[in-house]
């Protein structure tokens, strides 16, 4: 039996390129279908309801964001898993994702190994919900509940680590002081952290930094080492190697180009 799949995405050759890929590692598994925007995507969700979707975040028309939030108005049997295409740059729109139900968060550029693992585990939890299905509406319900019972839990906690991490984030902060200030063992934090911000820690804090590198980069005429130092790098050597990481041009660069007054 064949998986609906819907995929959304403005760029044409990205979703056909998708369309492709998927078509020719899992001959025969997926009937795929391609939109150009989440307006179209929506008019497909309702009509033919896909079982998965894949989707970009920025679209015209309606976005990707937007699209979750319709398919969270559908009955729970009737919501298809959702992956959230996304840019480097977008990491806090992707969050808003996660949080509306996305199930995977990849970056573009698309890497076909984590592509094809994200459907493999999404495949495995179809499968487990239509065992349920079949298994009885009480007993469905019944792991629903439960399920958004931890989910609540986990998401509670996870908010207040955000707002932990926001507080603290120009001190030597690390994950065993996070995972301690919410009362969680560190491997279950770490998993959880991840699932809810479609980051690592280590990732979500380094993004934190550098965004806030950027304002001061912009507004003030410190030394780069103390602009390093007042948001929690050690040194300016690494601050400069993880600028340039995530940004692709050096704090100076930057400065230069961004500057205000200039």
């Amino acid at each position: 039996m064949t998986t609906k799949l819907l995929i959304a995405d403005d760029e044409k050759n990205i979703r056909m390129g998708l369309q492709a890929m998927i078509e020719r590692e899992f001959s025969g598994l997926y009937e795929c279908v391609v939109v150009k925007d989440g307006r179209e995507a929506w008019q497909h969700v309702k009509q033919f309801l896909p079982e998965l979707v894949i989707t970009d975040i920025r679209m015209p028309v309606m976005d990707g964001i937007m699209l979750m939030q319709h398919i969270r108005e559908l009955e729970p049997e009737r919501r298809p898993l959702v992956i959230i295409l996304s840019g480097y740059d977008e990491f806090q729109y992707a969050r808003e994702a996660i949080r509306c139900g996305a199930r995977e968060y990849l970056l573009k550029p698309i890497v076909r190994e984590e592509l094809f693992g994200a459907l493999a585990v999404l495949n495995e939890e179809l499968k487990q919900r239509n065992h349920l299905i079949y298994d009885g509406v009480v007993s469905v319900e019944k792991d629903r509940l439960a399920g958004a019972s931890v989910i609540a839990d986990r998401n509670g906690s996870m908010t207040r680590a955000i707002q932990y991490i926001h507080a603290h984030y120009s001190e030597d902060l690390n994950m065993a002081v996070v995972s301690n200030s919410v009362s969680l063992n560190y491997t279950y934090f770490s998993q959880a952290f991840k699932a809810y911000t479609g980051l690592s820690f280590v990732q979500y804090v380094k993004r934190l930094r550098i965004a806030e590198a950027k304002k001061l980069l912009e507004c003030q005429g410190g030394k780069i080492y103390e602009i390093a130092a007042n948001v929690g790098f050690d040194n300016a050597k690494h601050f400069n190697k993880v600028f340039r990481e995530l940004e692709g041009i050096t704090p100076q660069q930057f400065r230069v180009q961004n500057q205000k007054g200039n």
